[in-house]
């Protein structure tokens, strides 16, 4: 699929594009983005007719609907937005390096030109030929001046149109990277720096690495009772718990559903253990009122399940055994934590 819209039509589109998203509750990365871009900007009728109707189906466009939209529409030419706006950001760089180029040039001529006007200064005694050389050199000088005064106009202009497309950059970049309900960071984040960080361990092999995966006890029930609104709102409150009890300290992200999880690098198995103590504590002593009410939710607790990261170990491998430790929680009674066979009660 081509985009031959220019850089201002592109970035209304993505404008567009991302309230629909959020509207509909569609996970934001690039594959969707590209998806969504495609619809705002028509560029192909049959992509939306076939997308209103994933949307009046299921009210959302789930992950399979939006890979096999993607893969039939949108694969062949994929585009995606942070590149794009690289791609703009360059565009401007050579511009203004071709400007400067130019600008180069024109005053290497001028210096020539005043070298030869002193030469034919030295030369000239008669008062026209003077007059004539010298309002030749002052006409030269005036176009010099305003060649200079247009250059610096384009190089205050760059500088806007790049400070405004970093800062475009900057913000597609951050909604890839957060869920939408939480804005916390969403999984494809935390699968990123889950990565980073086992990288750094296996480079330092003595740095400790601690992971805490963790959900809400009894979720469905909350969201059967109270409806989905509340559950969101509890979801939301939970992400502002970890965020809390993780400041300065851990990675917190939404892993899916009312799963998250928390990196901890620099933490051995009991530090980790009490930050998860802490989470569980926080979680419980929780008031969140129902909208227009004065009644409170049923007291919300979580489970939670700690490991510590083994050398050589998978990013699979290590998420599925503080999974285990989770499950063990639940089994267990709920409102804990289990980290690698030491159980925390409450």
């Amino acid at each position: 699929m081509q985009y031959p819209e220019d850089a201002t039509r592109a970035a209304n589109y993505l404008r567009q594009a991302i309230p629909l998203m959020v509207k509909h509750g569609v996970e934001p990365n690039p594959r969707n983005f590209s998806l969504w871009y495609a619809y705002v900007a028509k560029s192909n009728l049959k992509l939306n007719e076939e997308l209103d109707q994933v949307i009046a189906k299921y009210g959302t466009c789930p992950a399979d609907n939006s890979a096999d939209l993607f893969r039939r529409y949108i694969i062949d030419d994929e585009v995606d937005f942070s590149q794009r706006v690289q791609a703009q950001l360059g565009e401007v760089v050579n511009s203004l390096s071709q400007q400067s180029s130019d600008m180069s040039e024109g005053s290497g001529q001028y210096q020539s030109f005043l070298e030869q006007g002193i030469e034919n200064l030295k030369q000239h005694h008669n008062e026209n030929d003077l007059k004539t050389i010298l309002s030749s050199l002052l006409d030269q000088t005036r176009q010099a001046t305003e060649m200079t005064q247009q250059f610096q106009c384009q190089i205050n202009a760059a500088h806007v149109e790049i400070s405004s497309l970093r800062k475009e950059l900057q913000s597609i970049q951050k909604e890839v990277t957060l869920d939408a309900l939480t804005k916390i960071n969403n999984r494809r984040a935390f699968d990123t720096r889950l990565q980073h960080e086992i990288d750094q361990q296996a480079v330092n092999p003595s740095r400790p690495l601690a992971l805490i995966v963790t959900d809400i006890d009894h979720f469905k029930r909350c969201n059967d009772k109270y409806g989905h609104v509340m559950g969101d709102k509890i979801l939301q409150s939970f992400a502002k718990v970890l965020e809390h009890c993780c400041d300065g300290v851990g990675f917190c992200a939404r892993y899916g559903g009312e799963e998250f999880v928390v990196i901890l690098p620099d933490h051995n198995l009991a530090q980790a253990a009490g930050i998860a103590e802490k989470i569980r504590l926080t979680t419980e002593r929780m008031k969140i009122k129902q909208r227009d009410q004065e009644e409170t939710v049923d007291q919300l607790t979580t489970s939670l399940g700690v490991a510590l990261y083994q050398p050589g170990e998978s990013t699979i491998g290590f998420i599925e055994r503080a999974d285990h430790y989770l499950y063990q929680a639940k089994e267990g009674g709920r409102n804990q934590v289990v980290a690698e066979n030491q159980e925390i009660k409450n």
